[in-house]
């Protein structure tokens, strides 16, 4: 597309401007009701008693619904301006499309979020090299807190653009809501490959001592998910088994449910109980 056709088509728009000044006037009202509105809803929420995720992921979602209101209301008051230069418009919109592909791109994955909900603001996801828990989901990006490998807040915030969900594999640590199954690995040394029981044992005495407080409310809440959602999750009891892939490197897998937020805490707690069960087992250097 020439230049000269873009300047015909702004020139266009100038000269019919002035005579909708309303029309003016009221997308810009309309633009101050939806800021207005966010800060109303922000601030309600922040009175509230609600845990700080739901507060976060009712802002998100009624900050979006209210800029899509005024988004559609705005449309709808020009709808007949933009008819009238709908040649016009498509020309430019081509034109758009061409040079800012990352942008619609970004659009869509937005839409996907949206309709199909792969995840949701609270959910804990890792997306290429990044992982962490879903703090925003705008029209353009996403933003998480980002986690390290072992799970802890780093205290970096992250973000991706919507686009690249269309061509990005994505997991969901998160699937099955408040609670969660975690699988610890546990690196074991050669020195205890002749104990391999007595570890299996510790390491469910473990698990069992720190998922007591919930793990009877865990089992109830899979068996319910399980019915609810059509698919087969493992009953939320806890497992251990061997994850000998590599035969230089046997790793113990001990699987365990827990609250989602918990995961962290329940994995270092696990492995310091096997760990302080194995150690008495091991002799001193030089000793007899």
């Amino acid at each position: 597309m020439s230049i000269s056709t873009f300047d015909s088509t702004f020139e266009r728009l100038a000269l019919l401007i002035p005579g909708h000044w309303d029309k003016v006037i009221v997308s810009v009202i309309l633009i101050g009701l939806a800021l207005l509105f966010s800060q109303i809803w922000a601030r309600y929420l922040a009175r509230g008693q609600i845990s700080a995720q739901k507060r976060r992921l009712h802002l998100v979602w009624a900050r979006n619904i209210i800029w899509f209101a005024a988004l559609l209301a705005i449309i709808s008051l020009w709808a007949s301006t933009i008819a009238g230069f709908a040649l016009s418009l498509a020309a430019v919109a081509g034109a758009l499309l061409i040079v800012s592909k990352e942008l619609v791109m970004c659009v869509h994955g937005y839409l996907y979020v949206t309709l199909v909900q792969p995840f949701k603001v609270g959910d804990v996801i890792e997306f290429g090299a990044l992982k962490g828990r879903v703090i925003d989901i705008d029209m353009f990006a996403t933003t998480l807190t980002e986690f390290d490998a072992a799970g802890q807040v780093t205290g970096n915030v992250a973000e991706f653009p919507n686009g690249l969900l269309l061509t990005t594999p994505l997991r969901n640590m998160s699937p099955t809501g408040a609670f969660s199954l975690h699988h610890v690995r546990i690196p074991v040394p050669e020195a205890f490959v002749h104990d391999l029981d007595r570890i299996e044992a510790a390491s469910m005495a473990a698990a069992e001592r720190v998922t007591s407080p919930w793990r009877d409310e865990a089992i109830a809440h899979f068996r319910k998910v399980s019915e609810e959602q059509f698919i087969h999750f493992p009953s939320g009891k806890n497992k251990v088994s061997w994850d000998f892939s590599d035969p230089e490197h046997l790793v113990l897998v001990v699987r365990v449910a827990c609250p989602s937020d918990e995961r962290s805490g329940v994995e270092q707690a696990v492995f310091r109980e096997t760990w302080k069960a194995m150690v008495p087992q091991t002799s001193p250097p030089g000793g007899d």
